[in-house]
């Protein structure tokens, strides 16, 4: 029930992100400007999710996660409003994008939170992998019906669509009849401050979570801007609009799903780390054959070999953290997760975002694939136990973390 629903919130999304962005690319021809449209989706996970962390760690988690998908639904609702009077203003669809964003970050936490808890422990990688299957499933569907809707009713009611999709994924939700609440909580009479702080500790005291985050901050500054700059760079580098953006997209969106099975099947059989270290050159890799592709048809098989690889890593970074964390503190710990990947792609799509209106793309997303190697290489050259970390044969112990006038047990 939430998997179907899922997908059809995830196809909402990719509509929304798709339409907005090939509208402001149309009007502005700036790969900054474009690129604000996927940073205002995603950007409000580095503000918003560690609030949403303590709402997870203190609240019932399947209400909070539904409390936050009807208020994207409304405020989606107003973007379509906005739309449907004519306004193409960037600022002003921005703006609104990152409110909704916001709501939806609050949730997050409630939601990856609630995973372990619904599947046993051998099964929480398949169930992180279910996730993005449906996330991809609304990159392959999403653009597609997006650049449809758009020719046969106009973009206000094809946003009009993901505003619905979000009180559907609310009613899946809604219909679970049990409770979600963490186990162990820390109380709640310490300040706001010091709980983030207990989230924080949890997690730097914790290997597979701290190498687990480390590994997704480096991918979000490197790799992962090229998604946001689909729309502008299809236009300036080929001189496609919405219907070539959402068949790269959907491309990339096959990909994952291909890449989300085999990793899966792969992580049965070999060790992670591994499989990690095998990803970053493959992601290079495919990154690189993006940057240079000469024809739309290399560009769209690039596409679906950098989707494959994205959430390949993705899956196991993620399933890494969601596996090490602890009940107490898992809403805490996975919107830290959500803040760093927000913060840093929005860091990284700025920073490619910029050199490729000052050079070019191709040039950008070179630079992207050169930075994600390098960066690698000095994280593992820094930590000399990341693949006992990341293989989960590294045990942590009860080690007290004094924070101020706060006392943390790492591991409780």
């Amino acid at each position: 029930m939430l998997l179907g629903a899922s997908v059809v919130s995830d196809v909402g999304t990719w509509v929304q992100l798709i339409v907005v962005g090939s509208l402001v690319a149309a009007d502005t021809g700036s790969a900054v400007q474009t690129g604000l449209v996927a940073l205002a989706t995603f950007m409000p996970q580095g503000i918003a999710s560690p609030f949403g962390g303590l709402l997870a760690d203190r609240h019932d988690r399947r209400k909070v996660f539904a409390t936050a998908l009807l208020a994207q639904a409304s405020v989606t609702a107003v973007l379509a409003i906005v739309l449907g009077f004519g306004v193409r203003t960037p600022s002003i669809l921005t703006a609104l994008i990152l409110v909704g964003s916001a709501a939806g970050a609050l949730g997050a936490p409630s939601s990856a939170a609630m995973q372990p808890d619904l599947v046993p422990p051998e099964e929480l990688m398949a169930m992180v992998s279910l996730g993005v299957y449906s996330w991809n499933s609304g990159r392959i569907i999403g653009p597609l019906l997006g650049s449809v809707l758009v020719l046969t009713v106009g973009p206000a009611l094809t946003i009009g669509f993901n505003a619905f999709s979000f009180v559907v994924m609310a009613g899946a939700v809604a219909l679970l009849r049990r409770p979600f609440r963490p186990q162990g909580g820390d109380g709640v009479d310490r300040t706001v401050r010091q709980q983030l702080m207990i989230g924080w500790c949890a997690l730097r005291t914790t290997p597979g979570c701290l190498h687990g985050v480390a590994f997704l901050v480096l991918f979000n500054l490197t790799l992962i801007p090229f998604m946001g700059l689909i729309p502008i760079y299809v236009k300036a580098e080929f001189g496609g609009g919405t219907s070539m953006a959402g068949a790269v997209a959907s491309a990339q969106g096959v990909g994952a799903i291909v890449g989300g099975v085999t990793v899966t099947w792969l992580a049965t059989r070999l060790a992670r780390s591994a499989l990690i270290k095998g990803a970053q050159f493959a992601m290079a890799g495919a990154l690189l054959a993006y940057a240079l592709a000469p024809t739309v048809v290399w560009l769209v098989a690039s596409a679906f070999m950098l989707g494959g690889v994205v959430a390949a890593m993705f899956i196991m970074s993620s399933s890494i953290v969601q596996r090490d964390a602890t009940s107490a503190s898992r809403g805490r710990v996975v919107s830290i997760m959500h803040a760093s990947m927000g913060i840093s792609y929005g860091i990284g799509l700025l920073f490619v975002g910029s050199l490729g209106d000052v050079v070019n793309l191709h040039v950008a997303f070179s630079v992207g694939a050169g930075l994600l190697l390098v960066g690698f290489g000095l994280l593992t050259r820094r930590s000399r136990n990341w693949r006992a970390a990341i293989d989960g044969s590294e045990q942590v112990g009860r080690d007290t973390v004094v924070v101020g006038p706060l006392s943390v047990i790492a591991g409780d």
